[in-house]
């Protein structure tokens, strides 16, 4: 039956991608890039609902999107990542990470895929992530392997248009997925 909504519950996370934004004015994106394999991410908008009382009751209400926290635990982050989300500089010679007080992280498109229950997938893309340093908490080994993942958080922002966030889902008619992280959207 044409427009029905499937309707299947999210599965896991398989894949994430980013790009710099390479230019604040035009918002313009350098190449995506694969990101380390994620164990998992979360976006949580902040919103804020006012509401007008009159007559002994509530006639009115409306919301605004505040912060947008983003945060998310990989396999791994290698230094180029670190240098490419938190405006570090990787020497090419040494291959020494270099952290100084006065770098600054550029804005990060992130975009990922989220598996579902019926084999179909739903992409997600956020356009403007600013992360913050990442936290690091290394315990000894006591006789198990025990896996420790770094965790990195940011703030995301919506871009000039007030688009934070673009979604695709195999299962709405008329989607095309295929390309979808490969490119930010709205980029050329």
């Amino acid at each position: 039956m044409a427009g029905e909504i499937v309707i299947s519950s999210t599965t896991g996370i398989e894949k994430l991608v980013y790009a710099i934004m390479t230019d604040e004015v035009l918002e313009t994106y350098g190449v995506v890039k694969e990101a380390p394999p994620v164990l998992n991410i979360k976006v949580a908008p902040k919103v804020d609902v006012g509401s007008l009382y009159a007559n002994n009751r509530v006639v009115e209400t409306a919301t605004v999107i505040g912060d947008i926290p983003v945060d998310f635990e990989a396999q791994d982050m290698p230094l180029e990542i670190q240098a490419d989300f938190l405006g570090h500089v990787l020497d090419p010679l040494t291959g020494i990470l270099v952290y100084n007080v006065d770098d600054k992280a550029p804005y990060v498109a992130i975009g990922y895929k989220r598996t579902k229950g019926n084999g179909k997938s739903r992409y997600v893309w956020l356009f403007k992530t600013k992360f913050q340093e990442i936290e690091e908490e290394v315990k000894t080994l006591e006789g198990k392997v025990v896996f420790q993942t770094p965790k990195i958080s940011g703030l995301a922002v919506a871009n000039k248009n007030g688009d934070w966030k673009h979604a695709c889902d195999e299962d709405t008619a008329g989607t095309s997925v295929a390309a979808f992280l490969l490119t930010v959207p709205g980029t050329v």
